[in-house]
């Protein structure tokens, strides 16, 4: 069957579906605290740019994005070592796709062996060249040379 839309004609065999949805805000451990701080006008954002104040350029406010350094690497079948060098980014896109499984309503443990497609989106992180190059953010000698 065609339904065709104004933006484009798509079969009903062929349609996509968005049943769940996670994330991490300024200030907000997910959406739902982030949707209650918009509505009750909260400022999300701060002058004081902690691990960045040697960055030039930065804008005088931002919002910064509680507990990256939080990760259950057991959880993820991740070795510590591991997890102590991913980008923090890479955690939280682990994290907030199972977190979307959840919110859909789908046990995660069901989509084993099965015809499932989980799409995920992340950005490029700024902390990257921060935690690969400043040993004492991460203390790399300690975990590599122990």
């Amino acid at each position: 069957m065609n339904r065709p839309t104004p933006e484009c004609s798509i079969d009903a065999e062929e349609e996509i579906v968005i049943s769940g949805i996670a994330g991490r805000f300024p200030e907000s451990v997910n959406i739902q605290k982030f949707k209650e701080n918009l509505m009750n006008k909260v400022d999300l954002g701060s002058s004081n740019h902690g691990r960045w104040n040697h960055t030039l350029n930065m804008p005088g406010r931002i919002g910064k994005i509680n507990n990256v350094e939080k990760f259950d690497s057991q959880f993820f079948d991740i070795s510590t070592t591991e997890a102590h060098i991913m980008d923090p980014a890479a955690r939280m896109l682990f994290e907030h796709t199972y977190e979307a499984l959840i919110d859909a309503g789908i046990n995660p443990k069901e989509l084993w062996n099965t015809r499932t497609s989980v799409i995920t989106a992340i950005f490029i992180s700024e902390t990257r060249g921060h935690m690969l190059f400043d040993a004492q953010v991460i203390h790399l000698n300690d975990i590599l040379y122990k």
